[in-house]
């Protein structure tokens, strides 16, 4: 909710995304309900946990640079996210969610710690 109430705060023109899956998936919630600011947290997250309804707003371009591998976040229009008060893995999935571009330079993983580097491998072996 940080960033979505940062989002609406300050009303960027464009979001731009550094970090793993987590980060690039929160800057997708953010921009969704920066477009809604009159929704409620659960109203497009998946159902049975929430509404599920249907974007039909255009959202704020979205630049997706991830600096781990594996989740594949910056090409997807999925965001997950723990819901705490269920104790529950849910997310969003909407086509308008999806970055607008998505920036991927290996560069960025060569000084990933050795375990980060591990288990971004598994998690592409785990998904496939």
């Amino acid at each position: 909710m940080e960033c979505i109430n940062f989002t609406r705060k300050f009303n960027p023109d464009a979001i731009l995304a550094i970090g793993g899956g987590s980060v690039i998936d929160t800057a997708k919630a953010a921009n969704l309900y920066h477009a809604y600011p009159e929704a409620d947290l659960l109203d497009f997250v998946n159902a049975p946990v929430g509404k599920g309804l249907p974007v039909t707003r255009t959202l704020s371009p979205l630049i997706a640079v991830p600096t781990t591998a594996g989740t594949g976040s910056e090409t997807t229009g999925v965001s997950v996210f723990d819901y705490e008060p269920l104790k529950a893995k849910t997310g969003i999935a909407n086509r308008a969610i999806r970055p607008t571009l998505g920036i991927v330079d290996p560069e960025n993983i060569l000084t990933m710690p050795e375990r980060v580097t591990a288990y971004s491998g598994l998690m592409c072996c785990a998904m496939l």
